[in-house]
Formats: C-alpha cells, sequence, structure tokens
C-alpha cells in the first residue's frame, strides 16, 4: 500500500502537481501512523495476556500456599492453648497442700507449659511475588493490600514467638534445671523410664517447686505470653482465611 502511494506521490511530482503530492503524502504519513497504533495495540494484548498468564499462575500457587499457612496456624494455636491450660493448672496448684497433689500431674503440665519454638510458614511464593512485581499484576486491590501488609503481620507474630522463646530459655529452663528431677520425670511418663530408673536423690521432691515463689512469677510468664500469642496467630488466621477467600474469588 505505501509502494502504491510513492508511485503516485512521484507520478505527481513529475507531473508537478504539488497538491495532490502533499496530499498522498499526508495519506502514507496517516498509513504509517495507524500501521504503529495497531502493532503497538497487539504488542500490549499481547503483553497483557502474558501478564494475565503470569498472574493467574502465581495467585494458584500462592492459594496453595496460603492453604498451608491456615494449616500450620491451626496446629500453633492448638500448642498454645495447650500451653496456656497447663500452666494455668499449675498456677492453681501454688499453694496447695504438696501431700495431696501428684508429682506425675505437675511434671505432665511443666513438659507441656515448657515447650517452644516457632511456629511454621511458607513465604517462598508470597516473597516471589512482592520481590518480582507479580503481586501488582494482580486485578483485585482487595487482595494485592492483604499481600503487601501479610509480611508485617507474620514480622508480628515472629517478634512475640522471640519473647516468648527468650522468656523459656534464659529464665524457665535455668530454674528448672536446678529444681526438677528430670530423671524422675522421664522415669514416670516416658516409655523408656524403666530404662533409666528412678531418681537416685530419693529425698527430692519435685512438688517442691509449687512452694517457690519465683517459680509461680515464671509460670504466670507462660501463661501471659501463651494469651498473647494466641491472639497474634488467631489474627494471622484470619487474615490468611480472608486471603483464600479472595484468592478464591479471583479464580
Amino acid at each position: 500500500m505505501i509502494k502504491f502511494f510513492r508511485k503516485i506521490r512521484q507520478k505527481t511530482l513529475t507531473e508537478n502537481k504539488f497538491g495532490k503530492y502533499l496530499t498522498y503524502a499526508i495519506g502514507e504519513i496517516i498509513l504509517v501512523v495507524i500501521g504503529i497504533l495497531i502493532a503497538l495495540q497487539i504488542n500490549n494484548w499481547n503483553t497483557n495476556k502474558s501478564n494475565l498468564k503470569e498472574s493467574n499462575e502465581f495467585v494458584a500457587r500462592l492459594k496453595a500456599e496460603v492453604k498451608s499457612n491456615i494449616g500450620f496456624t491451626q496446629e500453633e494455636i492448638k500448642k498454645k492453648e495447650n500451653q496456656r491450660r497447663s500452666s494455668l493448672a499449675i498456677l492453681k496448684m501454688v499453694g496447695e497442700d504438696i501431700t495431696k497433689l501428684s508429682s506425675k500431674t505437675l511434671d505432665s503440665l511443666i513438659n507441656i507449659s515448657m515447650a517452644n519454638g516457632n511456629m511454621e510458614f511458607k513465604n517462598g511464593t508470597l516473597n516471589e511475588g512482592l520481590n518480582t512485581g507479580k503481586v501488582a499484576l494482580i486485578k483485585s486491590d482487595s487482595l494485592k493490600t492483604i499481600l503487601y501488609g501479610l509480611p508485617s503481620l507474620v514480622e508480628e507474630v515472629r517478634t512475640g514467638e522471640k519473647y516468648m522463646n527468650e522468656d523459656l530459655n534464659d529464665y524457665f529452663y535455668p530454674f528448672i534445671y536446678e529444681h526438677i528431677s528430670f530423671r524422675q520425670m522421664d522415669y514416670e511418663n516416658t516409655a523408656h523410664g524403666e530404662l533409666i530408673g528412678p531418681s537416685k536423690f530419693s529425698s527430692h521432691n519435685n512438688l517442691n517447686v509449687l512452694n517457690i515463689l519465683k517459680f509461680e512469677s515464671l509460670i504466670d510468664n507462660i501463661f501471659y505470653n501463651s494469651n498473647v500469642q494466641i491472639d497474634n496467630y488467631q489474627r494471622l488466621k484470619t487474615e490468611l482465611e480472608n486471603l483464600y477467600n479472595l484468592i478464591e474469588e479471583y479464580d
């Protein structure tokens, strides 16, 4: 088409018809512009199609990751609820007549109360999306808002875990090692108890810790920290569930 206009333009020049030449020149320019616009439109369409495909693949992987993390938070909430119940049960034993209490019961409650660790949380897909800009390709503003805010919420959870683990490691464990016979505890509560036998310190009674103020304070800290962490995990679980529902709607 352009060659056609070019021939006409050359003919008009040789015939000294400048007006017609200008008309055909403008027509040629318009055709070039239209061609460029069409090419750009096709390129944008291909780019958008590619971005949509990449976004959908990312969201599908993110959905599986979020589902796993909901399960992890549920497990951690159960652990912390057990820890809270056990620490509360110990607090109710403090000040009671130890001759009427069971050492085996106390040992079992202490075992549950002293559990530490961090919640498992998968964030590989989320980090990939944030670092590569894939989150920005998502069309849902609500979905993007939660994804951008999720790392700070996870960081709050990690901070709470850090404080609780430090309290257990720095204060509770040293106290327990000094005042509780783990051999007697294992003898009475584990499958290999008969192999190791009872403690040779026969005069020691684990129930004596119930009359020590520091022990009461340490257990109270566990109870308090457990409540804080349950709230943290619950907020995270709620946000993850909201995220999962938005992803399902996005699908």
